[in-house]
């Protein structure tokens, strides 16, 4: 072969090899949720900006006593989907711009406790991220959106407009592709897996999208959204503009809920849809926390803020910027980083949750499967030992009892039977005043409490006796209890004893505790009382037209074989109903709140009201909370959330016993730090009192006694330059979303915490003996000689007394 031959060869072979790896390349790159090298990673490294300010608040609050709540980083990504010019009327955002004025607007949020309405010594930093979908993956998502709509009759397409189609979207059909988009933009392929298995930081995210109605539109069978995906976006002129609506309306419903433009998926992540509804519902007659057509911002009002013609288009969009960085506020504000419904604060290993059906009749057993109204405790204790740490055991049993063999628990029910007006318009449009019947928890709570240990011993006796003195032990003997309520402290520490020569302190008496039957150290017990009834009202309620009661230790939840109540709430135009035959959801519902301290997603503590406010934007989705809701499942986001209440339920209360410790030694400081002449020692005005204590006593600038032991002040110090490098750490942990690390850290932290107050008060009192001028003391009388010396004395004194009386009498 001549040399000319073979280098054409090469050459073909070469120009061969090229044109096959352009065409691979090709092909792959049009394959949606792709990952191609250049794909921009997801940055989660915010904490590194902040961790100096993060220490300096700990220091702040920790050395100077001063209000500043525990800074805690918080990552809110969000995806925009639609917004590069390729979706709905073609409009465009800059993702750096809503990212920075989000950064400038709600740079900070300081959730609640809603039990006490007070506010959590933790305030969330929040980092935003704003990321932008590709053009493929808007595309897949329209043709899984368009595929998965079925007709519902016809809906207004505005307030006051126009009735035209409308169709509904199962939101359980399309969650797997935001699932696909999940992953694909956050590189997380094992997203069913909890945030400590997977032991990596796990992302939420909000997607907010803008969808083209007319390219996705249901009754267009000619257009081939698979062949769009990598075309180029053909622009809109004016009247293609106005037809952007498409004629149609769609909602989401998911697992058959009610209708929503927004709804919590079962993954980690959100979904609010603009180019969804607009769509209406809330509580019937009442303001508050009602959705309705103007609640989410529509880029219609962006393109044609005055319904005709496009006005100023840049200032519509700085009002559509604002709108949109305020309903992600309210997302993060009720999903993300909700309040805490219970502060529940114990160190518990072993949690029992006895299921106790209490039923007046015996037509039918809930406890039976394979019925409509059966319950499933399997798929209950699954979702419980989501909302825990590793290493706490959880156990449920469930057990029938005849409510008229407990003759104090079928009173209560008789007593917790109560009414109330209620005015409704008819249809011939007058009010018609009738009395409906509901239940009070309250009430049945308190003789409820009291027979839940026998009830659930009893249960757990039967389902497994080897768990029976795991959880309770039998004892004949009296409660010799000194008071504590507290379940951390098993033993007493070593410092009990400082000081007991000084007990002056008498303990309270407690009285004793009825019955024989004690739970084990460790042990928290939360009994579900479900009370199956029979022949009561057909519209029978608890209050506030719910099926559950909850408080932190106990869940009541009715249950009777009506088929369907209607309440007074609606979605779009007709009546939600409750369904009082099927207790699951109600029972995870309160489980939820009670276990992991999740409030209900529409539910927010004002310190302005003194009560929780309703905004039922968030009502819908995978969650078991609410009348618009209908799921028995706890969405992973919400998982989160549980994981996270418990550790910031510890911290919060190991900061406040943090500050009651340093206002304990400020106050002792302040009455004994005095000139001899009473008045407070004085020093440089920018100095606190503590440090000023500290000069005067240990820097031995005057000859005034020192009021605390030396070994006092040097504990403290170290004890608190401790915590500050543990509080640091515990803000790092869940930044990055290590709740087990965080969990460990924080029971550590809470555990000192408690050491440290007990010792400082044993201190404080010895100390402020000591410090005293004098005392009593009661001794009894000691028998001497010098006794009958003075006793001598005192009658030889009465004798002469006596004789001088009688001889210098007048009649003598």
């Amino acid at each position: 072969m001549k040399p000319n031959q073979r280098f054409i060869l090469l050459l073909s072979h070469a120009l061969i090899l090229t044109l096959s790896q352009l065409v691979f390349q090709s092909e792959s790159a049009r394959e949606a949720f792709r990952r191609e090298p250049g794909h921009p990673l997801w940055h989660h490294g915010a904490f590194l900006d902040v961790r100096d300010s993060v220490r300096s608040d700990v220091r702040h609050m920790l050395h100077s006593r001063a209000e500043v709540p525990f800074q805690v980083p918080l990552e809110v990504n969000i995806v925009l989907i639609g917004f590069n010019g390729d979706g709905g009327y073609r409009y465009a955002m800059d993702p750096h711009k809503l990212e920075e004025f989000l950064r400038v607007s709600f740079s900070t949020y300081r959730p609640s406790c809603q039990e006490t309405g007070e506010p959590l010594d933790i305030e969330h930093h929040i980092v935003y991220n704003v990321y932008p979908a590709g053009q493929p993956e808007l595309i897949s998502l329209e043709k899984a959106l368009k595929e998965a709509m079925v007709p519902s009759g016809t809906a207004r397409e505005a307030e006051y407009g126009r009735e035209v189609p409308s169709f509904d979207v199962e939101a359980t059909a399309v969650e797997h592709m935001f699932q696909r988009l999940y992953s694909y933009i956050f590189d997380m392929e094992g997203g069913g897996y909890s945030a400590m298995e997977m032991d990596r930081p796990v992302p939420n995210a909000i997607f907010i999208i803008n969808f083209d109605k007319v390219r996705m539109d249901p009754r267009n069978k000619e257009i081939d959204l698979e062949s769009l995906m990598f075309d180029k976006v053909s622009q809109l002129t004016e009247e293609d503009m106005k037809r952007q609506e498409g004629d149609y309306i769609y909602r989401y419903r998911y697992n058959g809920g009610g209708a929503s433009q927004v709804w919590l998926a079962s993954g980690r992540f959100v979904v609010i849809d603009l180019s969804a509804g607009p769509c209406t519902y809330g509580k019937i007659e009442t303001e508050e926390g009602s959705v309705s057509h103007r609640t989410l911002p529509r880029i219609q009002n962006v393109m044609f803020p005055g319904g005709l013609a496009p006005l100023n288009r840049q200032i519509t969009h700085d009002i559509f910027v604002g709108q949109l960085s305020s309903l992600i506020s309210t997302t993060v504000e009720h999903v993300i980083a909700p309040d805490v419904r219970f502060e529940t604060v114990d160190m518990t290993t072993r949690l029992l949750i006895p299921i106790i059906i209490l039923q007046n009749h015996n037509r039918y057993n809930i406890m039976e499967k394979g019925h409509n109204y059966s319950i499933d405790i399997e798929a209950i204790e699954r979702e419980v030992k989501k909302l825990v740490h590793d290493g706490q055991e959880v156990v449920i049993i469930g057990g029938l009892h005849p409510l008229h063999r407990h003759e104090k628990l079928a009173i209560a029910v008789s007593k917790a039977m109560r009414g109330h007006s209620v005015q409704e318009t008819k249809k011939d449009g007058r009010f018609h005043v009738h009395t409906k019947t509901y239940l009070d928890g309250a009430i049945l709570k308190e003789e409820m409490e009291r027979s839940a240990d026998v009830l659930a011993a009893g249960l757990l006796e039967v389902a497994d006796p080897s768990l029976s003195s795991k959880f309770f032990l039998r004892q004949h003997w009296t409660d010799e209890s000194d008071g504590s309520s507290d379940s951390i402290l098993k033993h007493k520490p070593l410092w009990a004893t400082y000081g007991s020569k000084h007990g002056k302190d008498k303990k309270k008496k407690m009285p004793k505790k009825e019955g024989d039957l004690y739970r084990t150290y460790g042990t928290r017990v939360i009994p579900v009382f479900v009370l199956s009834l029979a022949d009561v009202d057909p519209h029978l309620l608890m209050e506030d037209e719910s099926l559950v009661w909850t408080s932190n230790d106990v869940v009541i939840v009715l249950q009777h074989q009506s088929e369907k109540i209607p309440l007074s709430y609606v979605s779009e135009t007709e009546r939600r109903h409750a369904f009082p035959s099927q207790a699951q959801r109600h029972i995870l519902a309160g489980l939820a709140s009670a276990v992991g301290g999740l409030s209900a997603p529409y539910q927010k503590a004002s310190h302005v009201h003194e009560r929780p406010v309703i905004d039922w934007l968030w009502a819908t989705g995978c969650h078991p909370f609410g009348p618009f809701s209908n799921t028995s499942q706890i969405s992973q986001m919400l998982q989160d959330v549980a994981l996270r209440n418990t550790i910031y339920a510890r911290v919060d209360s190991a900061l406040r016993r943090i500050r009651d410790t340093s206002e304990a030694v400020q106050s002792f400081a302040a009455e004994y730090l005095k000139t001899p002449l009473g008045e407070p020692v004085k020093g440089q005005k920018n100095k606190s009192s503590t440090e000023l204590w500290l000069e005067k006593f240990y820097k031995k600038t005057t000859n005034l006694p020192e009021p605390y032991p030396h070994e006092l002040v040097e504990r403290l110090e170290k004890y608190l330059d401790s915590l500050e490098e543990q509080l640091v750490d515990l803000s790092s942990l869940l930044y990055d979303h290590r709740l087990q690390d965080a969990h460990l850290n924080s029971s550590e932290i809470l555990q000192s915490s408690m050491f440290t107050e007990q010792y400082v008060d044993r201190v404080l009192v010895t100390e402020r003996e000591k410090m005293k001028c004098c005392e009593i003391k009661y001794k009894y009388p000691v028998h001497s000689s010098q006794t009958f010396v003075y006793g001598g004395i005192l009658i030889a004194g009465f004798l002469v007394y006596f004789v001088v009386i009688f001889f210098s009498s007048p009649v003598r």
